[in-house]
């Protein structure tokens, strides 16, 4: 499906990797999302109904492992954390949380994305020059022609005529991994997919973009799987979550929708004891710095 995997890392570095010489401001969604996420980190602990929630997950009171390491108020926090990531995925409430994060993505604005584009020409050259070779793209001609070899697509775009060609000008510019980055936003939050106080991280290993120029409404259409993960304490990740994402937009319905399809844990049991001690003990040492 993707040509290639992009490795672990958080969502500045994904979403930067993804436009690359491109000047766009994509990243600086993340900056303010993740700060507003820290002044819901500090709302988020004086609730008393969230500290009720969390003290299901474990002690709140530092005692010593059964190896004898003793653990800090902080590591105790982040075990917490972990485990009530985890047991929103796993839980009966799963598809609860899977509503609440669609419920997340009704924010999406058409307008806002469409404006973005329209001030970004340079959109296009990636959508050309980079995802076509790195996405599975396919495209339906007006007169519905099929095309998914890249080469082929990159031709037809670039010989349409300037009518046309002016016409799916905004749907160009919005086919490529950015379009994903709203809803990855969305998604981010303190009780989101994206836990920002987990220093969660995602990657992108399948995605894929349906242009369909042949219906009245010309409009494009993305899927792509988001994995989460967080520190392991070991220098490498842990994976926590695998989300099938769809997004759809259509400039001349001014529609831009985006819900998430499936939802899922990585790994069929929980994680282990180890695995969690290890991640929080890392997690804690990262908000100490």
């Amino acid at each position: 499906m993707l040509t290639q995997t992009n490795s672990f890392r958080n969502p500045f570095e994904l979403i930067d990797e993804m436009i690359g010489d491109v000047e766009v401001n994509v990243v600086n969604k993340f900056a303010q999302r993740y700060a507003e996420v820290k002044q819901d980190l500090q709302d988020g602990w004086n609730d008393p109904i969230l500290h009720d929630r969390l003290h299901y997950f474990g002690t709140s009171t530092p005692t010593k492992d059964e190896d004898g390491y003793l653990p800090s108020q902080l590591e105790l926090q982040k075990r917490k954390e972990i485990r009530s990531l985890e047991y929103s995925l796993r839980s009966s409430g799963a598809e609860r949380f899977l509503q609440r994060l669609n419920g997340a993505t009704q924010s999406l604005s058409a307008e806002e994305f469409l404006k973005y584009c329209e001030g970004q020409p340079e959109l296009k050259e990636l959508t050309l020059k980079k995802e076509l070779t790195r996405m599975q793209y396919t495209l339906y001609t007006p007169d519905g022609i099929k095309l998914t070899d890249s080469k082929e697509i990159a031709s037809y775009i670039e010989n349409e005529s300037s009518e046309l060609s002016q016409q799916h000008e905004l749907l160009y510019r919005a086919s490529n991994q950015t379009i994903f980055a709203d809803i990855i936003v969305a998604l981010t939050s303190f009780n989101g997919l994206i836990r920002p106080q987990l220093s969660a991280g995602t990657f992108v290993n399948d995605s894929s973009l349906i242009l369909d120029l042949s219906s009245s409404q010309p409009h494009v259409r993305g899927e792509c799987f988001l994995n989460v993960s967080i520190p392991d304490g070991h220098n490498s990740q842990l994976s926590l979550a695998g989300a099938l994402i769809e997004v759809c937009l259509c400039p001349a319905r001014n529609e831009f929708q985006a819900k998430v399809l499936y939802l899922s844990p990585c790994g069929e049991e929980p994680l282990a004891e180890q695995q969690v001690k290890d991640a929080a003990k890392s997690l804690a040492e990262i908000a100490s710095m």
